[in-house]
């Protein structure tokens, strides 16, 4: 038997940093959520002003909002948020024993918080010159940062020990990667739809999706023939392809509505929807290729590892 070891994927596991990553994730998806009504419902410019203060709805009379104006707003204070959050994971994974890669990458995460809360900012005060253009960007960068910060809170979990043969592992982690680059392609495609009623942005994602449920059902039918079965892999593989499945159907859904005279809620419900799962995809596929790298690196790094591989040299 053949093992791996990747060192930059090991991690000094500390507890309270992993939690605080994953909560830093959630309130990233509040934030995806904010942002993705305030795109269904056109209020990005509800308030032309900005930078704003944190606390800018409890100055404002409630008379006076409307429910754009609070929705976007809504969307700049969970942006305040989920930026305190990853100050506080960035100077976490800065101070702690790991890897010095993860240390890099929890500064691109701080990074790319900060790039994106200026592409927020520059979206408004630059609608005149640019219009939906930045927010496109804006939009797709989104989903870079929740990456990032996805991935943060995989690698500073646990990493249990765990070996197996390079054969299948190979390829699930080509696969993955596979996956992964699809799933991001195809939400592009989307948001440049979605920002800009683009045909080629329409044939794209329409197009992404057929390569993406190839990929994901090779990718779990590749899972499902390891010969040792680790649920770290298994569970975002099988969360995956339930996503995707959901997915299917918010997609056809979406198409009906703008076909047909539905209820308007009912209509950005099934839109917000669509746009929350794609990420949670994107989200899934990068969980699953990071697990792929991390299977059989404890093991590789463990004391009897060196021993078990005279053994199998002398075999």
């Amino acid at each position: 038997m053949m093992t791996t070891h990747h060192s930059s994927l090991s991690t000094h596991h500390l507890p309270w940093l992993h939690r605080w990553a994953v909560l830093t994730v959630c309130a990233t998806f509040v934030l995806l959520l904010l942002g993705a009504v305030v795109t269904t419902f056109r209020v990005g410019m509800a308030d032309p002003i900005w930078p704003t203060y944190l606390w800018h709805l409890l100055l404002v009379s409630w008379d006076e909002p409307r429910p754009g104006f609070l929705i976007e707003h809504s969307h700049r204070l969970a942006g305040y948020v989920v930026g305190c959050c990853v100050i506080v994971l960035a100077v976490g994974v800065w101070r702690s024993r790991t890897h010095p890669r993860l240390r890099w990458l929890g500064v691109a995460a701080l990074v790319g918080v900060i790039i994106q809360g200026l592409l927020g900012g520059f979206r408004v005060k630059l609608d005149r010159m640019l219009g939906s253009d930045l927010a496109l960007i804006h939009g797709c960068f989104a989903q870079i940062v929740f990456g990032l910060l996805v991935s943060l809170a995989v690698l500073t979990s646990e990493n249990r020990p765990a070996e197996t043969s390079l054969t299948g592992l190979k390829r699930i982690r080509r696969l993955s990667i596979a996956t992964a680059i699809l799933v991001y392609v195809q939400i592009v495609f989307g948001a440049l739809f979605r920002h800009t009623f683009s045909s080629w942005g329409q044939r794209g994602h329409l197009l992404t999706a057929f390569a993406v449920v190839a990929t994901t059902v090779w990718l779990v039918r590749e899972v499902i023939d390891l010969p040792i079965r680790n649920k770290r892999i298994l569970l975002p593989t099988l969360c995956l392809t339930a996503l995707i499945a959901f997915q299917l159907f918010l997609g056809v859904e979406a198409w009906m509505v703008r076909m047909t005279a539905v209820d308007v809620a009912w209509q950005a419900v099934i839109r917000t929807s669509h746009v929350l799962v794609g990420s949670l995809i994107f989200a899934c596929s990068i969980v699953t290729t990071l697990q792929a790298y991390r299977f059989g690196t404890s093991a590789a790094a463990s004391p009897n590892a060196s021993f078990r591989r005279r053994e199998e040299v002398a075999a």
